[in-house]
């Protein structure tokens, strides 16, 4: 049943009845890809697979999300660029439901919206949200490229919305610092480590912005 497949992370090819069709929305949509192609005609190709053939393979959610992304990035009407950014974070759920495999993608989906949703004031707890929940299901597999988004969030939450107390921002920070300080143990080479301590120092210094720290608050929250 459907469980088994979610756990075979649609590896293999898994072809829908109208095999010829199929091929046919794979070719047109990997024609539209390449350089100078016309991306919103790869749409209904895309679209045909993911109702048709939604485990055909993982291939098929990650040229949907580099077709939406691109789509979504060149489209300057704020209405369609929504509907856009909505459907592309869609395709990270679908390959979650269908293929498995939620700590990677979750991680994608959540840098995703981050990049089209950060100075969007109405998206801005479901961004939160999304964020604690990769947190919370990664342990220190958060992906690098959501250390300093995740703090950058519960800023913006913080000064747009004033929806989020000094407490809840110091166990955010807390959660990423023991994340980075967990990477940084861990890391291969000096550069990994040095690049990872950068990351640590923005953090910091978003926190210092967001908190007054002294002597009173670091004994009340810290001893």
């Amino acid at each position: 049943g459907a469980t088994i497949a979610a756990s075979a992370q649609c590896k293999e090819l898994k072809w829908p009845e109208d095999k010829k069709k199929a091929e046919e929305c794979v070719a047109v949509w990997g024609d539209a890809m390449k350089a100078g192609g016309n991306l919103k005609s790869a749409v209904p190709a895309f679209q045909w697979m993911a109702t048709n053939a939604p485990q055909w393979n993982t291939k098929l959610y990650i040229d949907g999300v580099t077709l939406y992304d691109k789509l979504a990035d060149a489209e300057t009407d704020p209405a369609k660029k929504k509907v856009l950014v909505d459907s592309l974070l869609m395709i990270f759920d679908m390959r979650i439901k269908n293929c498995g495999d939620e700590v990677n993608v979750l991680n994608r989906k959540a840098f995703a919206s981050y990049k089209f949703n950060i100075k969007n004031k109405e998206a801005l707890p479901g961004l939160l949200a999304l964020f604690d929940k990769v947190y919370e299901i990664s342990g220190n597999n958060v992906t690098d490229a959501n250390l300093v988004p995740y703090m950058m969030t519960v800023k913006s939450n913080q000064v747009s919305l004033k929806n989020i107390t000094d407490e809840q921002i110091l166990s955010r920070y807390d959660k990423i610092i023991t994340v980075v300080d967990a990477k940084i143990a861990a890391a291969k080479t000096p550069a990994d480590a040095d690049k990872l301590r950068g990351y640590k120092d923005a953090v910091d210094a978003l926190l210092i912005g967001m908190v007054k720290v002294d002597c009173d608050f670091v004994k009340k929250n810290y001893v």
